[in-house]
């Protein structure tokens, strides 16, 4: 963490159940599960801040039962579940040893139940984490959210988030070790983090890391998201950014609303990042829930034969 902010940890009793299905619509069969709410990153962009179970920055709420639960609801449930998603709206990999000793704990129970595990972080991924997905070939993938290599503009926008040294680090060791990885470039910010130059950049270090594959989609904004502060580096500004967001969509994962740049400029930008990250051999998909304009492709698994053409992602 690139913070020493002291964080206010509150265990509290996990009383439904533990294993939900999300609202995305490419996850909606599968299964995702938050041992947190809260988070330490203080992403300046950050959706789960518009949702009231989620505490006010500083603050973790740790669902100290959940590991016990989890092994009291999978033998109940009809059918195994097939993938478990790490997570919608909390860091699986929280600098807290509590809550790492019992995220290591779900993730090695689903992985011997032979459950899929699909992850997300911009976290620091402790080495006991690596080693054990790489016991578990083809059964773990994990996306490393990475949108720039400036560590400056990093701390600017997800302050208290992995550095970028971190960060890359990640990519390297999962690589390294066999587990199926890829950087997710999510979320791009227009003007700031999605320059040729700065794309350029993130391509070569990713490509250093032995990483061939990437996600992207750009930064959506929505009723919540909002710093509480002026956000600016050099010329650029959240304010004068904002502007640019006239595109509404009012049926995101299902009745959601939110607000996107015009589907011209993510077009342009995202033919461009491929364009770029064709010339270091990494290849880009794009994230079809915020870009339904533009592509069929989905940024996570999909069944076989669903989700009209989307391909599916292969643990590889």
């Amino acid at each position: 963490m690139s913070s020493t902010r002291q964080l206010r940890i509150v265990a509290i009793k996990r009383r439904g159940r533990v294993l939900r299905h999300p609202l995305l619509p490419c996850l909606a069969r599968y299964h995702t599960l938050n041992l947190t709410a809260g988070c330490p990153n203080e992403c300046f962009y950050c959706y789960s801040q518009s949702y009231e179970f989620v505490p006010s920055w500083g603050t973790v709420a740790y669902y100290e039962n959940t590991l016990e639960r989890l092994r009291a609801e999978l033998p109940r449930m009809k059918k195994k579940p097939e993938l478990v998603y790490f997570s919608t709206y909390s860091e699986p990999f929280l600098p807290i040893e509590q809550i790492l000793s019992a995220q290591f704990e779900i993730m090695k129970m689903l992985l011997e139940q032979k459950v899929r595990v699909l992850i997300s972080t911009k976290g620091k991924i402790p080495h006991r984490f690596v080693s054990l997905f790489a016991e578990y070939p083809g059964m773990v993938h994990v996306q490393v959210g990475i949108t720039t290599v400036n560590d400056r503009v990093r701390e600017l926008i997800e302050p208290n988030a992995s550095s970028v040294d971190e960060r890359l680090d990640n990519l390297k060791r999962l690589r390294g070790s066999g587990v199926s990885v890829e950087a997710r470039i999510d979320p791009l910010i227009p003007g700031l983090t999605d320059g040729n130059e700065s794309l350029d950049s993130l391509m070569r270090e990713i490509v250093k890391c032995g990483v061939r594959d990437a996600v992207a989609s750009y930064l959506f904004l929505r009723w919540g998201i909002y710093p509480t502060k002026e956000i600016a580096y050099g010329d650029w500004s959240f304010r004068k950014m904002r502007r640019l967001y006239t595109l509404k969509v009012t049926d995101y994962c299902g009745n959601g609303i939110i607000w996107l740049p015009p589907t011209e400029y993510r077009r342009e930008r995202y033919q461009t990042l491929k364009k770029i990250a064709g010339s270091y051999g990494v290849r880009i998909k794009l994230c079809r829930c915020k870009n339904r304009d533009l592509t069929d492709e989905c940024c996570h698994p999909v069944p076989p034969g669903e989700q009209g053409n989307m391909q599916q992602l292969r643990f590889l």
